[in-house]
Parts: structure tokens; C-alpha cells; sequence
């Protein structure tokens, strides 16, 4: 009973955390007040609950506040209504996916702080006796993704298209962790999986014994993209201290709690332009609950 009181209380937390957080940014913008606004986005594949997204990025959101000079109001995001709104409204800095990033970029005129020097790639998987040896020979056979809509199944359906293979009319499931379609790989399950590089299941497909039959073009990953009202003299000096975080201990201690151990490099808004642009525009559900990598 004490460890459902404790996960509740934890819940109803998070849910208040968020819900005031939320609507605080959303008037602090809505305001033209002065207090930066940092929206943090991890997608829906991400286990954390929001007060432990608002913990680990504590410490991050402080290098920022030094940066910049300024107090910053931190909000945990995990939908994509709220997110697509932060950015309408002109959230100072958000945190998210890549191709979510893009169309702030593209669509809301945001640039490019930084992102993760570790760049992305969406793995084709197979087992070590598998006959598929390209993405070709995929046709026709059983395949399993990340959610639909999620960036890899975006740059899946991507690469498939390039093939002229329509993902809409394989025999495709999706499961939201990438570590359960690694294990679904493993027990022979599908014939292909598909998995980011940066995944556990990516990492070590490998080494203990798989196969990558087909490998996407380096994508960015983990960028950090800045609102039009943030001046270039703000933004050279947040990624100056970003980027300069890997030279010292503590910098790498918060690097690896925000899961980029390698460090933040400076990036091209037109890199994320050429990003969207060859994923497409999809279809997507406009009040999406879920936003998932």
C-alpha cells in the first residue's frame, strides 16, 4: 500500500508540476514578459515522468540561466498539441525531436542553438540467419517499428519510399520501446525491426551477433532550437556555454544526465530545412496525445 500511496502522490505531483508550469509559460509568453521559457521534450517512448524530466534537466536549465543572464522557466512537454502550441506562442528555447524541431524552424522562424555531436541513423535490423540482405528484399515480409509518426518511423517510411516500397501496404507493426523490438528481433517474431543507433538495441545489435542490412542518412539528433525574439548575441553566447560543457567534469556530469554524453556542436538551420524536406509532410493527427522518437 505504501508503494501505491508513494507512486499516487508522485503522479498527482507531476500532473500539478506540469499543469502549472504549463500555464505559467503560457502566460509569461502570452505577456511578452521578459522570463525565457525552455520547453523540454523527450517523446512519448520516454519512461519519465514529468517531475523527473524537471529534476534531471534542473541542472542544464541553470548552465542556461548563467548563459543568458537571465531567470528561465523550465516546462516538461509530452504532447504534441502542447508543443506545437509553445512554439505558436514563441517559447524561448524548446528541446525536442528533430523533425518537430524542423517545422519550428521552418514554419515559426526558430534557429539552431546546437544539437548532439552524436548524429542519428535509423537501423534496418535482421537476424544473424536471416536471408534479407538489402532494404529491397524487405517487401512482403513482416516489419516492426517504433510508433507511427514517431522520427524513426518517419525516416523509415522515408528510406522505404526512396526504394519504392510503401510502408502503408507491408505488413507493419509498431511497439513504443525500442528495447521490447529488439527483443521481439531476437525471438524471431518479425523478419526486419527497425531501431535508432543511439538506442540500447542499436548500439549493440552488432556486437552480439545481428545484422544491419540498411543504414539512413546521418540525421541530427538532439537539438536545442532558439524563438526569433532571441537575439544572435543570446544565441552565440548560450551555444559558447553549451557547447564548451564536455571540457569540464561537472559539464560532463550534466551532459550525461540529459543522455548526450558526447557533447552539443553548432548546426545549420538549413540542415533540419533539408531534414523535413525529405521526410514529407505527413498527415499527422493535430492533437496527437503522444510524441515519441
Amino acid at each position: 500500500m505504501s508503494t501505491i500511496f508513494e507512486f499516487t502522490r508522485l503522479a498527482i505531483l507531476s500532473l500539478v508540476l506540469a499543469v502549472n508550469a504549463s500555464a505559467f509559460a503560457q502566460k509569461q509568453m502570452a505577456n511578452g514578459a521578459e522570463r525565457l521559457v525552455l520547453a523540454i521534450n523527450e517523446g512519448g517512448s520516454g519512461s519519465a515522468i514529468v517531475i523527473d524530466i524537471v529534476f534531471r534537466y534542473e541542472k542544464f536549465k541553470q548552465v542556461v540561466e548563467k548563459a543568458l543572464g537571465a531567470p528561465v522557466t523550465m516546462v516538461a512537454l509530452r504532447d504534441m498539441t502542447s508543443l506545437r502550441r509553445s512554439m505558436e506562442t514563441g517559447a524561448s528555447f524548446i528541446m525536442a525531436r528533430p523533425d518537430v524541431a524542423a517545422e519550428g524552424i521552418r514554419d515559426h522562424g526558430y534557429r539552431t542553438v546546437v544539437v548532439s555531436k552524436e548524429p542519428a541513423y535509423a537501423l534496418f535490423i535482421v537476424n544473424k540467419d536471416s536471408p534479407l540482405k538489402t532494404i529491397a528484399d524487405i517487401k512482403g515480409k513482416s516489419i516492426l517499428t517504433p510508433d507511427r509518426y514517431a522520427y524513426m518511423w518517419r525516416i523509415a517510411n522515408a528510406m522505404m519510399r526512396d526504394n519504392k516500397i510503401s510502408i502503408a501496404n507491408e505488413r507493419v507493426r509498431s511497439m513504443s520501446d525500442q528495447a521490447a523490438i529488439g527483443w521481439s528481433m531476437e525471438s524471431d517474431f518479425f523478419d526486419v525491426g527497425v531501431v535508432a543507433s543511439f538506442s540500447g538495441v542499436g548500439r549493440t545489435w552488432e556486437k552480439n551477433g545481428g545484422r544491419v542490412i540498411a543504414r539512413s542518412p546521418e540525421v541530427p539528433n538532439t537539438p536545442l532550437i532558439a524563438s526569433p525574439k532571441i537575439s544572435a548575441a543570446q544565441i552565440q553566447k548560450l551555444r559558447a556555454a553549451l557547447v564548451s560543457l564536455e571540457s569540464t567534469e561537472r559539464g560532463a556530469a550534466i551532459l550525461k544526465e540529459i543522455g548526450v554524453p558526447g557533447g552539443f556542436k553548432e548546426a545549420s538551420s538549413q540542415t533540419f530545412i533539408a531534414l523535413i524536406e525529405w521526410l514529407g509532410d505527413l498527415e499527422m493527427p493535430r492533437n496527437n496525445a503522444a510524441i515519441s522518437k
